[in-house]
């Protein structure tokens, strides 16, 4: 017999059935349909609810070998609340997760080569705004011309602030690196990073830092285990304005 032939005879005499055998054809026949289309429609739902929901970032904040103490847990809301964002709307989030040995950054270890990799990535894609770091990792992203030079977004009431903390980078040196870097030169013959704290030394000294040796705000909150950390904005950040806030915010 035909098969379509045979299934109009089994619906006929369904119409006649049980109730207990009309759920035994529903579950031969549907029951993996009907679950299959809920698990899709719970699927796009969630989709949708996170879509639909998703707050836009207004500052993210690395912090790089840094342990929170006990009143970090409210400092992003404190630092939105100074800020004047609304977290209904808007996400501010500090990472503390991120480990590099700073006295070997060759080192490969698993978390510094996670961290390494992870902050190439979130600086490749706009994601940091903020980055707080040894002086040896900043110098690593610094003489790549990784960061913003202070003076063109800080006012020059911030910069006189600011200005005895600076952490600054030599463009000549950079210059210097680069140009071994598309050479192929050994850099033997390339000059060494010269003293952040030192621009008299330097040929052409840009700020790109600020050593955070007097920012409590931020020193209450999160132990650094490197003796000397430096807050530095990407030049790609899409939030510069919230960077700005940020520093003052840990200086006040």
């Amino acid at each position: 017999m035909p098969v379509m032939d045979e299934f109009k005879e089994e619906r006929e005499a369904l119409k006649h059935g049980t109730l207990k055998q009309k759920w035994q054809y529903f579950l031969d026949y549907y029951k993996w349909f009907v679950i299959v289309g809920v698990l899709i429609l719970i699927f796009a739902g969630s989709f949708l609810y996170q879509l639909i929901t998703r707050k836009e970032r207004a500052i993210f904040a690395a912090l790089v070998n840094a342990y929170e103490l006990e009143p970090a847990a409210a400092y992003p809301e404190t630092f939105a609340e100074y800020a004047g964002i609304d977290l209904e709307e808007y996400d501010v989030f500090f990472d503390s997760s991120m480990y590099l040995d700073s006295s070997n950054l060759a080192a490969v270890d698993e978390n510094t080569m996670a961290t390494t990799q992870k902050l190439m990535v979130y600086i490749a894609a706009r994601e940091i705004d903020i980055l707080v770091a040894s002086e040896s990792t900043i110098n690593s992203y610094a003489y790549n011309e990784t960061f913003h030079d202070l003076r063109t977004i800080l006012s020059a009431e911030q910069i006189k602030k600011y200005e005895p903390y600076f952490y600054y980078m030599d463009q000549e040196v950079a210059d210097a690196r680069n140009e071994a870097d598309v050479t192929g030169e050994d850099y033997v013959s390339v000059p060494d990073y010269p003293s952040p704290r030192n621009p008299e030394a330097m040929e052409n000294p840009i700020p790109v830092g600020i050593y955070l040796d007097a920012a409590e705000g931020l020193l209450e909150n999160y132990y650094f285990s490197d003796d000397a950390v430096i807050l530095s904005v990407p030049a790609n950040t899409p939030h510069s304005e919230n960077a700005v806030k940020f520093i003052d915010f840990i200086f006040q």
